[in-house]
């Protein structure tokens, strides 16, 4: 994608110019809180798989996930992400970081309709929100979200602010999810 100056935007970096499944995007993630400074981690995120319609119904009920289908309208779509994290030096705290329910979102293609993330009983296995992680580590996991049945190149986007962070605000990263 060109951007004004001729240069190309990367992957990722806008709805415009999502990254395709199985490419690796590479931000930051800003933590910290009303009383400590603000600690910038370094995050690398791929979209591995994607599951939608009866195919994901159908693991969802035979995990115990959800006891009902989505609402009308709706299907439920799995995730398979591969999440890996790291501190940029000595900050607040132990340095655990998870990924919080929330941060994963669908979003229809032109970025404006964010969808709401289902209400379950536990996640997917093998889990990837609240999963605790320290510096260094790479998990892969399972996010469960909704879109309706109807979008047929909705957007993934993860939310870079911790749940904590109240200093800078930093938008959002960009995936495909077909």
């Amino acid at each position: 994608m060109e951007v004004g100056n001729g240069m190309t935007s990367p992957p990722g970096s806008s709805h415009l110019n999502p990254a395709p499944v199985g490419v690796s995007v590479k931000t930051i993630v800003e933590r910290g809180d009303a009383y400590s400074g603000a600690e910038l981690c370094d995050v690398e995120i791929t979209v591995l798989e994607v599951i939608r319609g009866e195919k994901a119904w159908e693991s969802i009920k035979s995990q115990g996930i959800a006891s009902k289908p989505p609402r009308a309208g709706f299907e439920y779509l799995l995730t398979h992400i591969r999440f890996a994290y790291s501190r940029r030096g000595i900050g607040f705290g132990d340095g655990t970081y998870m990924v919080s329910e929330g941060q994963f979102i669908t979003v229809s293609a032109d970025g404006i309709t964010e969808y709401e993330v289902p209400s379950v009983v536990k996640q997917p296995e093998k889990q990837l929100v609240e999963l605790p992680m320290q510096s260094g580590e790479t998990h892969e996991g399972w996010v469960l979200l909704q879109i309706p049945e109807n979008v047929k190149e909705p957007l993934l986007a993860f939310k870079r602010q911790h749940t904590e962070a109240i200093y800078g605000v930093r938008g959002y990263v960009w995936f495909q999810l077909n």
